[in-house]
């Protein structure tokens, strides 16, 4: 089901296609505690299976993005023996999982709006946005040894496709720090902005994905995403399936008609309305 969470960690409305997500707990840097984990797994499914849904758009309250995990809730596990945390910790990591399986699943766009610093956990939204815009206080943050820990939340995989390998790993092994003018250097942002005007951007990016024909746009992000493990033939293959979809796609005579007579296509795929 589409709502904000039960504790408001994360908050959601759906306007013109575009459900914007923000997490809702800045005074603990909009951490997402672990409980509410399976929630916002639920909110991504939900959002998959619903065509009202065209757009996500990723957001935080207040001065940061998002620390990721409740960083602050791992006091209570240094008292614990080691046995048990290391239990608590693999009971844990799996809802962890789902939730970034259930982000990267999503087929449409997702944009991400940065302001303040994203870290651990709450790397991976502007990492794995289709479109990640951000103000001059955006920070990345890379800090998971910084409290002896390993990388997590996919960060990992999408990483190295941002950045690059090698980068990714010295960002990693170094704990880095990346600034919003780094950060636009090395591709993690795509567009640095005022902070007067981030939120109305990546509004208007996010509502012009949404009118996007669905299938056409749905199939240029699952095809980009799936070219690395494919052949040159499979990538043809599936191009050539791709296009014959659409041309059978009620939004593509919308499309030619729009281009013959110069005027902005209404694609009828985007027309799908919140019940």
């Amino acid at each position: 089901m589409i709502q904000s969470a039960d504790d408001q960690s994360y908050l959601v409305d759906l306007d013109e296609g575009v459900l914007r997500l923000s997490f809702n707990r800045p005074q603990f840097g909009n951490a997402i505690p672990s409980t509410t984990v399976p929630q916002l797994t639920a909110l991504f499914h939900a959002a998959q299976a619903d065509p009202a849904v065209r757009c996500i758009l990723v957001r935080g309250e207040g001065r940061m993005f998002s620390a990721g995990g409740d960083v602050a809730g791992f006091a209570q596990s240094i008292e614990q023996d080691v046995a048990t945390r290391q239990a608590d910790f693999a009971e844990r990591l799996p809802r962890a999982r789902l939730l970034v399986e259930a982000i990267a699943a999503f087929d449409r766009p997702i944009v991400a709006s940065v302001r303040g610093p994203a870290a651990g956990a709450g790397l991976f939204y502007p990492l794995v946005a289709d479109y990640a815009i951000g103000d001059d206080s955006a920070l990345f943050v890379f800090a998971h040894q910084k409290i002896g820990l390993s990388p997590d939340a996919g960060v990992t995989a999408v990483l190295p496709q941002v950045v690059g390998t090698r980068m990714a790993r010295m960002l990693l092994m170094t704990a880095a720090k990346v600034d919003a003018a780094q950060a636009l250097q090395l591709g993690i942002l795509h567009a640095v902005v005022a902070a007067d005007v981030l939120e109305d951007k990546a509004m208007k990016m996010a509502k012009r994905l949404a009118q996007a024909p669905q299938r056409a746009i749905m199939l240029a992000k699952t095809m980009t995403n799936a070219a690395a493990s494919r052949t040159l033939a499979e990538i043809l293959d599936a191009e050539t399936a791709g296009i014959v979809a659409c041309v059978g796609d009620p939004d593509f005579g919308e499309g030619v008609r729009a281009f013959i007579e110069k005027r902005p296509a209404l694609f009828p795929s985007t027309q799908v309305q919140t019940d």
